[in-house]
């Protein structure tokens, strides 16, 4: 299959759908990587008590690959 030529996407609209696809792939991830639920997910985000390091140190790699994933997403948009 041959790649489309990038003059055949429309900017805008790729990286919006990116973009509103990070929170259910946060939060996949995060539950993924802490053996967590849905709902245990959604009931932490309310919580005030602390996350253990393990955790934070996940939800952290968690957020950073996938904001990483975005920048190389993007940067197919860039000049050479």
């Amino acid at each position: 299959m041959e790649p489309k030529k990038l003059s055949s996407f429309n900017l805008l609209s790729d990286i919006h759908t990116e973009m509103i696809q990070l929170p259910k792939s946060f939060r996949e991830s995060v539950c993924q990587e802490c053996g967590w639920s849905e709902a245990t997910f959604y009931r932490k985000t309310k919580t005030k008590k602390a996350f253990s390091n393990a955790e934070k140190d996940k939800i952290l790699a968690v957020g950073d690959s996938l904001l990483k994933t975005l920048l190389a997403h993007s940067n197919k948009y860039r000049p050479r």
